[in-house]
C-alpha cells in the first residue's frame, strides 16, 4: 500500500480556552490520513506549548491530557512520513522560539525542492534538528524575515512561502495571538475552512468539521494560492495568481474519507463512478463482486451497479488492526493482511468472484488476498482495480516506493495477473479517469499513472 501524506487541523476560538479539545476531535476524524504520530500545539499565555507522541490520536489524548491543555488557539497534526524518519523527532507541529516570541507549524504535503533549500540554508550556518522537510519552512521564514514572529505580516509570510517553496503543501501556522493557513498555488492537497459563532476552523478534509454540526454550505476550500489569517479582528486573506491547478487524484482513489468533499467532488461518489467505469472497460462473467474492505467498497458498489452482479461482503476487515503499510517489511506485511482481512467461507465457496480494490502498488498485498480467497474455495478470482496502474513515483506528498518496487512499472497486465495468481486483471484506464473528470481533468495531477511522463 501507499503511505499517505498527513492531516492538519486548526482552531481559533472567539471565546473560551478549549481550542485543543476541538483540534483533537478534528484529528480523530482525520486519523485515516496518518497513524504514525499525532501532536497538538496551543497557546498558553504568551507562550506556545506542544504535546506530541507516536501512535494514534485516541491512544495519545484523553480527558486527563486535555485537562492540562487550555488555549484560545490550537493546531494539530496526524503524520505519515513522506520525508524524514518515522520517529518522534519528525512528529508535528514544529514549534520554534525566536526573538522573544514563538510560532508553531503543521504541514500536509511534501516540499519538492526541499534538498535545494536545505543546502542553501545550511550554507548560511543553519543547523537542522530533524530530516523532516517541514523544518525547512520554519528556518526559511526566520532567515528571511529576521525579526520577531509577532511582527511578521501575512503578506510577508505568504510571499516567502509562495516564491520559495515548491509544492505540495497545505500549511497552518499559529502564533500566540493569530493563525495563518496557506495552500500551495497548484492545490495538490485539500484544505477546508469554516466559521461559526464559536470560532474559525481549518481541516485537511471537510469530514474533520462534521463534529461541529456545521452548515455544510458555509464550508469552503482554501483556494490554491490563498493565504488566510485569523485574528481577533476577524478574517483577512491574500490571493496569489495561479494559472493551472494540479489536484492529487489519489485523494479520490484512496486518501480521503468517503464522506469528504475533495476538490469539489464527494469521495464516495467519485469512487463509485470509478467502479462503474471500470466495469464498462473490464467486464467479466461472475457470481459476486467482493470489495477489499474498506478502501474498495465504494468502487465495488459502482462495479456492481453497472454490471448487475451483486456485491457481497466476502471479506471482513478487523477494524482494530492498523493498515498493513505501517509495517514496511514484507514478512510483516503478509502477516498484516491475514490479521486484517478474513474471508467468509459461506459467501465465497465455489463462487466466481470479482475482487475490487483501489490500487496495486507492490503486488504483495493483492497476492495474499487472492491466495486467501483460493484457500477458502473461491472458484475464480477476477481482480478489478478502480484506478489506473501506478507506474511512477510521486514527489508531491505521497510516499510511493522506489520505481523498482512498483509492480506495474516492471510488469505488464498479463504478467501481474500471473504474479498475483488471478484468473484475470483489469484496471480503470487513464482515458476512463479523464472521462469521469470531464473538462476538469487538466486541473489534476495524474503523474503516478504515466510512465516516463508519456501518455499511454
Amino acid at each position: 500500500m501507499l503511505m499517505e501524506e498527513c492531516g492538519v487541523f486548526g482552531t481559533y476560538l472567539k471565546e473560551g480556552n478549549i481550542a485543543p479539545s476541538y483540534v483533537v476531535e478534528g484529528l480523530m476524524a482525520l486519523q485515516h490520513r496518518g497513524q504514525e504520530a499525532a501532536g497538538v500545539s496551543y497557546t498558553k499565555g504568551e507562550k506556545i506549548e506542544s504535546f506530541k507522541e507516536l501512535g494514534t490520536v485516541g491512544a495519545i489524548f484523553n480527558k486527563k491530557t486535555l485537562s492540562n491543555m487550555k488555549g484560545k488557539i490550537s493546531i494539530g497534526h496526524v503524520r505519515y512520513s513522506t520525508k524524514g524518519t518515522p520517529d518522534i523527532t519528525g512528529a508535528q507541529p514544529f514549534t520554534a522560539n525566536y526573538a522573544n516570541s514563538s510560532f508553531s507549524i503543521a504541514h500536509n504535503g511534501q516540499i519538492e525542492n526541499s534538498e535545494k533549500l536545505k543546502n542553501e540554508l545550511e550554507k548560511k550556518g543553519i543547523i537542522f534538528l530533524t530530516d523532516s522537510d517541514t523544518e525547512i519552512v520554519l528556518h526559511l521564514l526566520v532567515s528571511k524575515l529576521r525579526k520577531s514572529p509577532d511582527k511578521w505580516t501575512l503578506e510577508e509570510i505568504s510571499k516567502i512561502i509562495f516564491e520559495n517553496i515548491g509544492p505540495s503543501y497545505s500549511l497552518i501556522i499559529m502564533f500566540k495571538n493569530r493563525m495563518i493557513a496557506i495552500r500551495d498555488k497548484k492545490g495538490y492537497r485539500p484544505l477546508s475552512f469554516y466559521e461559526d459563532e464559536h470560532g474559525y476552523y481549518f481541516s485537511s478534509e471537510d469530514c474533520g468539521l462534521r463534529f461541529l454540526s456545521p452548515n455544510m454550505k458555509k464550508i469552503r476550500d482554501v483556494k490554491p494560492g490563498e493565504a488566510i489569517e485569523i485574528t481577533e479582528k476577524g478574517v483577512k486573506n491574500v490571493q496569489y495568481e495561479t494559472q493551472k491547478y494540479s489536484h492529487c487524484f489519489f485523494e479520490h482513489v484512496y486518501f480521503s474519507r468517503p464522506d469528504s468533499n475533495v476538490f469539489g467532488r464527494n469521495a464516495h461518489q467519485m469512487r463509485e463512478r470509478m467502479g462503474e467505469q471500470c466495469a464498462i472497460e473490464n467486464p467479466v462473467d461472475a457470481d459476486i463482486v467482493v470489495p477489499v474492505m474498506e478502501s474498495g467498497l465504494s468502487a465495488a458498489m459502482g462495479y456492481s451497479k453497472m454490471s448487475g452482479i451483486p456485491v457481497e461482503m466476502g471479506l471482513i476487515r478487523n477494524r482494530y488492526i492498523g493498515r498493513t503499510f505501517i509495517h514496511p517489511e514484507q514478512t510483516e506485511r503478509k502477516i498484516g493482511v491475514k490479521r486484517k482481512l478474513t474471508p467468509i467461507y459461506e459467501v465465497i465457496k465455489n463462487k466466481r468472484i470479482i475482487l475490487v480494490d483501489d490500487s496495486i502498488v507492490r503486488g504483495t498485498t493483492m497476492t495474499e488476498i487472492v491466495d486467501l480467497l483460493r484457500q477458502y474455495r473461491a472458484r475464480e478470482v477476477h481482480v478489478r482495480i478502480s484506478s489506473p496502474a501506478v507506474v511512477s513515483t510521486c514527489s508531491w506528498g505521497v510516499n510511493i516506493p522506489d520505481k523498482k518496487e512498483l509492480i506495474a512499472s516492471q510488469k505488464n497486465v498479463k504478467q501481474i495477473e500471473k504474479h498475483i495468481n488471478a484468473d484475470s486483471l483489469g484496471y480503470l484506464s487513464l482515458k476512463g479517469v479523464r472521462k469521469i473528470l470531464n473538462f476538469d481533468h487538466e486541473n489534476y495531477c495524474l503523474h503516478c499513472f504515466i510512465k516516463n511522463n508519456l501518455e499511454e
